[in-house]
């Protein structure tokens, strides 16, 4: 691995600066907040510019490096109204979203996905609002349920699941 020269990192910033901010929007980062989000992404990736193998893909390291910057954000109640949706920020995470520059309907995703957790059950949707949009751990809610925290991320797995199925039932439907 060799140091990345910082006139050649400013080239790269320059580079990479657009589709890494439509990376982190895609990731469901609030587009109020995508140039601070982009911004720090930029400073980790410049204090840590040594340990980047120069013979690596530049705007895939960005990415990975706003992937953690935007879960990190997903933890700090402080930041947390950054993120447009929690629940849509976790499961675009969790589907591994790796390009660069989001889907032309990422809109219309977005939506659907919403729609899609209206359709739960009451209990179901009040566990999603609990963990994602107040940022409850799986051991507090298990406590208040009288369950196991393995049971709820259980459930959170399953809800999340559930939701996913329906995304791409809905999905297929406007494509056909």
């Amino acid at each position: 691995m060799s140091k990345i020269h910082n006139l050649d990192f400013d080239a790269l910033v320059r580079e990479h600066q657009a589709g890494l901010r439509a990376f982190i929007r895609a990731l469901g980062a609030d587009e109020a907040w995508v140039d601070d989000l982009a911004q720090e992404v930029f400073l980790v990736a410049y204090r840590k510019q040594a340990q980047f193998d120069t013979e690596a893909d530049f705007g895939k390291w960005l990415r990975g490096i706003a992937r953690r910057q935007v879960m990190g954000e997903r933890t700090k109640a402080a930041r947390r109204y950054r993120i447009m949706h929690a629940g849509i920020s976790d499961i675009l995470l969790s589907l591994g979203v790796d390009k660069h520059e989001p889907e032309p309907n990422h809109d219309r995703v977005v939506e659907t996905m919403k729609g899609c957790v209206e359709k739960l059950k009451q209990q179901q949707r009040e566990l999603l609002r609990s963990r994602y949009e107040e940022g409850r751990r799986a051991k507090e809610l298990a406590s208040e349920q009288a369950s196991t925290a393995a049971a709820i991320r259980k459930q959170l797995q399953r809800i999340r699941m559930t939701v996913r199925k329906c995304m791409e039932t809905q999905l297929k439907r406007v494509e056909i």
